[in-house]
């Protein structure tokens, strides 16, 4: 067991509880109701409040966790966040804690935000997930695994983003995104799949097949969404299948819909 390092000029409330080889930066601030896990490195003028986080966290300079929410309902509640391991904060990334204390904004494993993104109260976010600089993300938003959002991306409140599904720089999400399919547009639109994504998932071949088939019978042909779920449904769908089957028949706020293709095309890569 190493002792953490805490630079002189950092406040550490006394309730807080800090883990192993813990390093805490110049002027950063750990408030009350707050556990830092092992190996976790705090930088300089950071704000860590009301936030469980476990080992192996990297936060670089300045940013903002656990701090109270952007929502004019909010009563004061200690609500939390709870972030897994292994997680890497850059400067200037906002994450506010939740607005009820039954329900904490949730951070999984090895995510990356980059400069200045933000995700909001009651957020509930996996792993592997990446927001690239300047990403927002409202309350309510839930994010599935291996998900990409750009540069400058804004998310809806109450949105879901599917696993694996990548958002294109200067998107705007009012509606859910699909697993693994790609969106790009102001006001966006689907416009193929996140191809590139998969393959380095290990995504097999078949696999991929299977998911652009169903992206064509879901968004690209004559069917109704209705009648496209009830085509897949029939068709013994393969687990990642089953998985779009299941995220859309769940939405609540309703499907991005496609930009259509000339000759029904789904695209390949990861360029417009």
């Amino acid at each position: 067991m190493l002792p953490a390092k805490i630079h002189p000029t950092a406040i550490v409330d006394a309730s807080a509880k800090i883990g192993s080889n813990v390093v805490i930066g110049p002027y950063a601030i750990i408030g009350k109701n707050t556990t830092i896990g092992d190996n976790t490195n705090i930088g300089p003028f950071c704000v860590v409040e009301n936030t469980i986080m476990g080992k192996d966290n990297e936060l670089i300079a300045s940013a903002f966790i656990g701090v109270k929410p952007q929502d004019l309902s909010y009563d004061g509640v200690e609500s939390m966040v709870v972030m897994g391991n292994g997680n890497k904060v850059r400067e200037g990334v906002t994450i506010h804690r939740s607005t009820s204390l039954e329900h904490p904004t949730k951070i999984g494993d090895h995510c990356l935000f980059m400069a200045n993104a933000h995700v909001a109260h009651d957020c509930i976010l996996g792993n592997r997930i990446i927001l690239v600089n300047s990403a927002g993300i409202a309350g309510h938003v839930v994010v599935s695994d291996g998900a990409i959002l750009s540069g400058m991306v804004a998310v809806h409140q109450f949105v879901r983003i599917g696993k694996l599904a990548m958002a294109s720089g200067l998107s705007g999400l009012p509606l859910d995104l699909p697993p693994f399919c790609r969106a790009s547009g102001g006001r966006a639109k689907l416009v193929g799949l996140n191809t590139v994504g998969l393959r380095r998932a290990g995504f097999t071949r078949e696999s991929i097949k299977a998911i652009k088939d169903a992206y064509r019978v879901l968004f690209l042909s004559k069917h109704t969404l209705k009648e496209g779920l009830e085509l897949l449904k029939k068709s013994n769908p393969t687990p990642e299948v089953q998985e779009m089957i299941d995220f859309c028949e769940n939405s609540k706020r309703g499907l991005i819909g496609a930009r259509k293709k000339t000759h029904g095309a789904v695209e390949d890569d990861n360029e417009d």
